[in-house]
Parts: C-alpha cells; sequence; structure tokens
C-alpha cells in the first residue's frame, strides 16, 4: 500500500479505533502486530526529522538515558553509539519490538508493555512520545503526561513529538495545557510530511528556565 495511502486510512479510522479498539490491551496489541508484520509502516524507517534525539537532548543532559514510549521499530531513531548511556524502548508490538532488537544497537534494551500502563524503578534523561499522544484518548493522554514526571531524573525533561499540528489541534492544545510547563515548542518536519511541532516539557517541581538550546532549537539543528 502506497505510504500516502495508508497514512489518509490511518488518519480516517483513528478515532473508531482509538474509541473501540484500543481500550482493549490484546486486541490493540493484535491490531499493531498485524500492521508490522504487513510492513506498512516500513516507509517509516527511512524518514528522520534529524531534530528529536541526541542534538536536542544533549542540550540539557549529556549522554542521557532515553525512554521512548511507543517506539515502534525504533529504526527511525537516529542514535549515535557513545553520545547516549542507555536507551529503552517500549512499544505494545511484540513484531516492532523484535524489529527494533534485530538492529542489535549497542546500549540499547527494549520491552512489549502498553505505555498507558507502563512503570519503572529506572528514572530518565529524556522520555520520548515520538507520534503517539493522538493514538490515545484525551483523558488517556493527560493521565500518561502527567504521572511521566516521575520516571524522570532531576535534569530529566519530557519530549513530545505530533507529525502534523494542522490535524491534531485538540491534542496540541491538550499538551500546551496538560498541567506540565512548557519548556520548548519547536518545529518539525518528517521527510516531505506535514508541519509538525515538538514539545518539551518539564516536571512540574523542576526549575523551568530552559537552556539556549531548548528555547531557540539551536540545538535540534546542530
Amino acid at each position: 500500500m502506497p505510504k500516502g495511502l495508508f497514512h489518509a486510512l490511518s488518519r480516517l479510522t483513528r478515532i473508531p479505533v482509538r474509541i473501540f479498539v484500543r481500550p482493549n490491551r490484546r486486541i490493540n496489541a493484535a491490531m499493531w502486530d498485524t500492521q508490522y508484520a504487513l510492513g506498512l509502516w516500513n516507509y517509516l524507517d527511512g524518514m528522520s526529522d534529524g531534530t528529536v534525539p541526541l542534538s536536542l537532548i544533549e542540550s540539557w543532559a549529556p549522554r542521557p538515558t532515553i525512554l521512548d514510549l511507543g517506539c515502534g521499530t525504533s529504526a527511525n531513531l537516529p542514535l549515535t553509539p557513545g553520545r547516549y548511556r542507555h536507551y529503552h524502548g517500549v512499544d505494545i508490538s511484540r513484531k516492532a519490538i523484535a524489529q527494533a532488537r534485530a538492529l542489535d544497537r549497542p546500549d540499547t534494551s527494549f520491552e512489549v508493555a502498553d505505555i498507558r500502563h507502563f512503570r519503572s524503578t529506572d528514572r530518565y534523561d529524556a522520555i520520548l512520545l515520538r507520534e503517539v499522544i493522538y493514538y490515545l484518548s484525551e483523558t488517556e493522554s493527560v493521565a500518561l503526561l502527567r504521572r511521566l514526571p516521575e520516571l524522570l531524573t532531576p535534569r530529566g525533561r519530557i519530549v513530545v513529538q505530533v507529525y502534523d499540528v494542522s490535524q491534531t489541534e485538540d491534542f496540541v492544545r491538550l499538551i500546551r495545557s496538560c498541567g506540565l510547563p512548557l519548556v520548548a515548542e519547536l518545529p518539525t518536519r518528517l521527510g516531505d510530511g506535514p508541519a509538525g511541532a515538538l514539545f518539551v516539557l518539564a516536571a512540574p517541581s523542576q526549575a523551568t528556565n530552559p537552556s539556549p538550546g531548548e528555547l531557540t532549537g539551536e540545538a535540534a539543528r546542530s
């Protein structure tokens, strides 16, 4: 299936899927496994905006520990060896996680889990939600965002990436008003897709003064 057609169909079915499929963990996992088994998301593997990963995160946390929730295969996330301490990817799809592990990148680990209920005793310098938030209901999204600060280190940040701002206005509003300090909002674009955005959030207890790189996006472009 052409990527444009698949993306259009995904957008059209997002609301009914979110209402009728996502609440059931087994059906939800089976749906994602089927999509990855059919290779419907393969077109994303070679597409990276080059913005989210290390250069941006390093503006507040050199050699960070990274948690990627809803990581998929993680193939489109550049991870330069030696620039991060550890990366942990979480996804509900066993097929996606199997593909992610097959990349055999250093200092990485992966876990099959529903991000809505993910818990960990580890703490991370960056928590990524890349193209994930709008697959949850608004109630689930707010609950997740408000829970994530407990998984952050004292210097940690949450990075939420939205592929198409014009199509996800409700979730953009939700991210901005979730109760977490908005440290930075940066433009981004995935491949030749529409204009998106990155939202960098801090824990309520953290000092919210952004670094120059966070505020201007200079680190993201380096």
